[in-house]
């Protein structure tokens, strides 16, 4: 009899799911054929836009643009200009006469042909305060040159949601093949954090930074970071960025889609967006770059 009931049980399951069956239609977001509009804006720079449509990319096209947009800029709720289309990199942005000034609100307005016209606005943030910067050189043991242990003081300033960004530079001069026509380039440093403590920074090397205020509102913060590789490190460029709540969430969670992305068992991250009728950014930062030597 037990024989009997352990092969029943499995055709009564099948008799139940199929009297049961229901179609279930599930409404899931297109996000396909959506304007796109990206545009990171800096203190005292001229403001560039770039408009694309969403759709899947390709690994040698990367995302189409649209055949005719136009955009209009507007600094404070008054309209300053159209921005005016130029061709870099096989690729067409859009650049403004205007620079972007601390305190001002720019809100950028793009109108693309066959779709609603797309918008986003954000502020332009007042510049990172820094103390002490200093770079240390330890022996490598992993390999040639050294090590460089880096620590840079953020002054926080209080009663206020503060976000930041900081990135590390070296200068290296390269040469044509006879020894001549010195260039040089700001080359990126990969580190990591010195702090036990942060669950994703101490972990791996990684070229950026991010933190807010929220353990250390108004006052100091020291943070050291490690860089991942040898060299000579004669002078260091420290880049402090601050950021507004729109681009501090952009970035960071374009950084965190990248990092997680590479994991296929991690839970994919969504892409902050501030853009109405479409997806992209518009947000405010203001850079500041700081020359150390050991």
């Amino acid at each position: 009899m037990m024989k009997t009931k352990l092969l029943l049980l499995p055709l009564l399951l099948i008799i139940v799911v199929c009297g049961c069956k229901k179609s279930v239609i599930i409404d899931l977001p297109e996000e396909a054929n959506k304007p796109v509009l990206n545009l990171l804006m800096s203190k005292d720079s001229l403001i560039v836009a770039h408009v694309t449509l969403s759709s899947r990319s390709s690994a040698f096209g990367g995302f189409p643009e649209p055949a005719a947009a136009s955009l209009k800029l507007y600094e404070d709720g008054i309209f300053k200009e159209y921005l005016s289309p130029f061709n870099f990199d096989a690729r067409t942005y859009y650049k403004g006469t205007v620079k972007a000034q601390v305190g001002s609100k720019y809100r950028v307005v793009a109108t693309v042909p066959g779709y609603e016209d797309v918008e986003g606005s954000d502020v332009i943030p007042e510049q990172a305060g820094v103390g002490e910067m200093s770079i240390k050189l330890v022996a490598n043991t992993e390999g040639w040159g050294s090590k460089g242990n880096i620590s840079v003081v953020l002054k926080d300033k209080p009663g206020e949601k503060n976000y930041y960004r900081i990135r590390f530079y070296e200068l290296a001069t390269f040469t044509d093949s006879n020894g001549g026509n010195p260039q040089t380039f700001k080359v990126s440093v990969d580190f990591k954090t010195g702090e036990l403590q942060d669950g994703i920074f101490n972990k791996d090397n990684h070229s950026e930074f991010y933190t807010d205020d929220a353990l250390f509102d108004g006052r100091s913060s020291r943070f050291n970071f490690i860089t991942g590789r040898g060299g000579e490190f004669k002078k260091l460029i420290v880049e402090v960025t601050s950021l507004t709540y729109s681009s501090y969430s952009y970035l960071y969670s374009s950084f965190m889609a990248r990092l997680k992305n590479e994991d296929p068992l991690s839970e994919k991250v969504i892409v902050y967006s501030n853009i109405q009728n479409g997806l992209g950014i518009v947000g405010g930062m203001a850079i500041q770059e700081y020359v150390i030597t050991p």
